[in-house]
């Protein structure tokens, strides 16, 4: 049955929605709610009754299509981020003011979920769990200076201060080998993983060890989001945002005009750097961010685009690229400086993109598009979002309108602090909006094959 759009949407947003070919009448448009078995929930331990069954954990990092089971059930693989955790204060560790997470469940192992869709439904079925090369768990705490670091520090929701991870994992992106093993692409590294069909960990690649050490330079939190498969073998790892490098004072997270893509063979580690230009309807080019990338064919990707434009509205989009024509920046610098300096590039050549599809105006109603896969008709797309675990830490100082977590400094005595003042400061660890807190699958059919 070909859904229609939703009546709530206006009439200028139907008249865009023309405009950029992404009519509700072009396309099928289905969804289907992942449930999770409470067997699959993330252990908590501590004394927040909201979570007394654990975490409802979310497979919605990243989506890859696996195949059909024996009854014809569709296999997808969904991936989990570094767990549940919020924003948190300044804190001080080793003389150092980091600012930190918080992690009420810092024992939360990263896995897959394999995610049944069959009739309409779909169901998380059994996990993966993700391992070091010698069977320990993997957790997605922040890893410890260096290479890859966030600078964070982590908290327990007590305000404990927890250790580091040399091996944590913030999962984001994944895609399947020819012998379906996993390349797993990660955010703090950022880092590209290899796993077995196990989840066993077989090599890890990082800035400077089989990807260009110019990435290490992401924003934090903004590291790999999305890898995918060319049909020789190639992987395409993709940046969620824009490089933010720094030259006599000056940063390229507000004149790049895009986000850094490399092409590497999982051989020979030979790679190719290509630019995906980013929209122009953000306040600074740092805003946008790439929620996942999908290989159509060699020289075809799809990109998911997203963020705040200049009046504060969310646009969720779909691009199709082509990268054929694409100049190779791996070492590109004008005058000295990498490309992001310069707004036009530098006048390197970027990959070449056009509009798919607006996601809004089909329904989507969430804030993160996450996940992206298709369906070997090459004519069904699926989207999937995370739902960071149903958490959200609300924030309450009666003297602070709107308070930010991130403005505070917590204390050696437990006490918060602002601007070197005591703070009368409470943290409410609480669900998140009720339309973030479900993963759910939007499958689009195209009017015709890619």
């Amino acid at each position: 049955m070909k859904l229609k759009i939703k009546t709530t949407i206006t009439a200028a947003a139907a008249a865009v929605s023309a405009v950029l070919c992404t009519t509700a009448d072009a396309y099928e448009v289905k969804w289907a709610e992942v449930a999770v078995p409470q067997e699959f929930n993330v252990a908590y331990h501590g004394q927040n009754p909201l979570f007394k069954n654990g975490f409802v954990t979310g497979f919605g990092s990243a989506l890859a299509y696996q195949g059909k089971d024996a009854d014809g059930a569709l296999i997808f693989y969904g991936l989990t981020d570094r767990g549940p955790n919020a924003d948190g204060p300044d804190v001080v560790v080793d003389g150092k003011r980091l600012n930190a997470k918080y992690f009420p469940s810092p024992d939360f192992n990263p896995e897959i979920g394999v995610i049944k869709l069959k009739d309409g439904k779909a169901e998380v079925i059994k996990t993966i769990a993700l391992k070091n090369a010698d069977g320990s768990l993997i957790t997605g705490l922040p890893i410890p200076q260096g290479i890859g670091s966030t600078g964070e520090a982590a908290l327990d929701d007590t305000n404990k201060i927890l250790g580091y991870d040399p091996n944590g994992l913030d999962p984001e992106g994944l895609t399947f080998a020819k012998d379906g093993s996993m390349w797993i692409s990660d955010e703090y590294g950022p880092f590209l993983s290899h796993f077995d069909k196990d989840g066993r960990l077989i090599t890890k690649l990082s800035p400077g060890n089989g990807i260009p050490e110019i990435f290490k330079y992401r924003t934090p939190n903004r590291g790999a989001e999305g890898v995918s498969t060319l049909p020789d073998g190639t992987l395409v790892f993709m940046e969620q945002s824009v490089l933010n490098l720094k030259h006599d004072g000056k940063s390229s997270g507000k004149t790049a005009s895009f986000c850094r893509i490399a092409l590497i063979d999982p051989l020979t580690h030979a790679v190719k750097t290509v630019g995906y230009p980013v929209n122009t309807d953000y306040k600074k080019p740092g805003d946008a961010k790439l929620g996942d990338v999908l290989a159509v064919d060699q020289n075809t990707l799809l990109i998911i685009e997203q963020g705040k434009d200049k009046n504060g509205k969310m646009q969720n989009r779909i691009y199709k690229v082509d990268i054929s024509k694409a100049a190779d920046l791996t070492d590109a610098k004008k005058d000295g400086l990498e490309p992001e300096f310069f707004k036009d590039a530098g006048g390197f050549k970027l990959a070449k993109k056009t509009l798919l599809l607006d996601l809004r105006p089909l329904g989507w109603d969430i804030e993160k598009a996450e996940g992206l896969t298709i369906l070997p008709d090459r004519q069904t797309l699926i989207v999937t979002n995370d739902n960071d675990f149903g958490l959200e830490l609300k924030v309450n100082d009666p003297k602070v309108k709107k308070a930010k977590i991130k403005d505070y400094t917590l204390e050696k005595d437990g006490s918060f602090s602002l601007e070197g003042k005591k703070a009368d400061l409470t943290l409410d660890f609480g669900q998140n909006a009720k339309e973030e807190q479900k993963q759910k699958l939007m499958l689009i059919k195209l009017d015709k094959p890619l």
